[in-house]
């Protein structure tokens, strides 16, 4: 095999690796049960988790600019696997696993993701949508891989999450760490031939708020159900065999958004790609309201599906926006939106839960987020024709 497929399989290893960040749903009652947790708290270790990961992105994105994906890569699946590992030895204070889990290793997975992602795209400078697709669709794909890995360790250790972390943290290092030996850079970007702007020219350009505040709204229905999938479904009338079935099948259609849509915003566009995904979470995000098991397991595969079409074709717009030279610090710095977005959204759902008993509003809410999204993505369109026109 040539460099560049040893390199594509040896990025989507890994971001099968890191990817379990969508798979909090899985761990909730368990933990809350193991570690005596209760239902806010067990939520908002994805919250924690998602602000980690997207501070990894920006700090990782800026060191692997510097010093290329291989090393960073590394550091972050040792930060990721070493988080969980900590997690798997917590006895005496239930909240550390905030600090092991939720930061720890969503750092390191920010580490990784933001620096595969921008190896890839460096590896397929014309079709940086198919590029960012196949990143962030082997990173959504690890739902479905490691949802029965992990429900089997759940349920052979009788809930024993100790073991169950443990277990996982060592194939995540195993697998991850030697897939990070064959990452590497094609020879243009070793020879420092890409152009971009800088992380302060972006940050004057007002397209690239545009794309900052289309990550904080567009992502903010999932971020609300995401961690209490499995919960919700089972509230809806669903067994909890169907509802842990359904939360694998998250992983397929995320990674099938993820894949396909960005694909497609090579042919037709960023903005008009995002913005009829915002549609159709807006809708979904609605149809929510609605109490049918039926309804609730169909509705969230869409969700899934709409939330993966935008973090694979928002990275392809800001790299097309910035240049490929500082791409991993750039999107980092966009990326910081979408864990201010998980935990502000995650924490209104939780605190209308608890006033009303019910998500209602927080749906309602998240309806609207879309709906602003698509008004942000009209106005990216407006501001790139007069971008072109100059």
């Amino acid at each position: 095999m040539n460099k560049k497929t040893v390199t594509v399989i040896a990025c989507l290893c890994v971001q099968l690796c890191v990817g379990i960040l969508y798979l909090w749903s899985v761990f909730n009652a368990p933990v809350q049960a193991y570690f005596g947790l209760d239902k806010s708290s067990a939520a908002m270790v994805q919250s924690v988790m998602m602000f980690g990961f997207v501070s990894g992105n920006l700090f990782g994105g800026f060191l692997q600019d510097k010093v290329g994906p291989r090393l960073i890569a590394f550091i972050g699946v040792c930060l990721f696997g070493g988080g969980i590992l900590l997690t798997s030895f917590i006895s005496f204070a239930p909240w550390l696993i905030f600090v092991t889990y939720g930061v720890i290793a969503g750092v390191g997975c920010g580490f990784t993701y933001g620096s595969v992602l921008s190896c890839l795209q460096k590896w397929f400078p014309t079709k940086r949508g198919l590029a960012s697709g196949l990143s962030v669709g082997a990173f959504g794909l690890s739902t479905v891989v490691f949802t029965p890995v992990a429900q089997a360790l759940i349920g052979a250790y009788d809930g024993d999450m100790k073991l169950t972390f443990l277990t996982l943290s060592l194939i995540f290092l195993t697998v991850g760490a030697l897939a990070c030996l064959f990452i590497r850079l094609p020879e243009e970007a070793k020879k420092g031939e890409l152009t971009g702007m800088t992380p302060r020219e972006a940050l004057k350009t007002p397209r690239f708020w545009l794309i900052s505040m289309t990550l904080f709204f567009v992502n903010a229905t999932w971020n609300m159900v995401c961690p209490v999938i499995k919960t919700l479904g089972m509230e809806n009338g669903l067994s909890e065999s169907a509802a842990g079935v359904l939360v694998m099948l998250t992983g397929v259609l995320s990674a099938t958004g993820r894949l396909s849509m960005a694909t497609l915003s090579d042919r037709v566009g960023r903005a008009l790609t995002v913005g009829l995904l915002a549609v159709l979470t807006a809708i979904s995000a609605l149809m929510l309201l609605v109490s049918s098991p039926v309804a609730f397991f169909i509705v969230i595969l869409v969700v899934a599906f709409a939330y993966g079409g935008p973090s694979a074709t928002l990275p392809a717009m800001t790299t097309d926006l910035c240049g490929a030279k500082y791409s991993g610090t750039n999107y980092g710095m966009a990326m910081m939106w979408l864990g201010v977005s998980s935990v502000v959204f995650n924490a209104v759902a939780q605190a209308l839960y608890n006033a009303t008993g019910t998500y209602t509003y927080g749906f309602i809410i998240a309806a609207a987020t879309g709906l602003v999204t698509v008004g942000l993505m009209i106005a990216y369109k407006i501001l790139s024709k007069r971008a072109s026109t100059r």
